[in-house]
């Protein structure tokens, strides 16, 4: 989760994510953390889904050069609720060259999320669509 004051692209004030998994068949995978299947609901017959994570622990490197290069960070964690419904499209897709096919629902999402460094007293908030 990045944020910025002011446009995004200039001015990064934080760059909360969980880092590099450094082992097992995932060893270098990065940004990404695991999320407990009761955090997430989905109804594929209303169209709706919905993911919890409340108080994850990440990194906040502040800037997302810094992340890249695995610089100073500062312990944070992040808590959001993300949720999706309002068929825009059902779609059906298949690549047999890469070996690839799915049936997906074209949604809008809302999130609704914290952040906090407790190292710098800092918390922000935010929602958006």
């Amino acid at each position: 989760m990045d944020l910025y004051q002011g446009p995004v692209g200039s001015n990064q004030v934080h760059d909360f994510n969980p880092g590099t998994i450094d082992s097992g068949p995932a060893k270098g995978l990065f940004w990404t953390m695991h999320i407990p299947t009761h955090d997430v609901h989905v109804d594929l017959e209303r169209a709706t889904a919905t993911m919890r994570v409340h108080h994850a622990d990440v990194e906040d490197y502040h800037t997302l050069k810094n992340a890249l290069l695995d610089g100073p960070s500062d312990p944070a964690s992040v808590s959001f609720v993300i949720r999706w419904q309002g068929v825009k499209a059902r779609v059906e897709v298949r690549d047999f060259e890469l070996g690839f096919a799915g049936r997906f629902i074209e949604d809008s999402a809302t999130v609704e999320w914290s952040a906090s460094v407790p190292s710098t007293g800092g918390t922000s908030t935010g929602d958006g669509r």
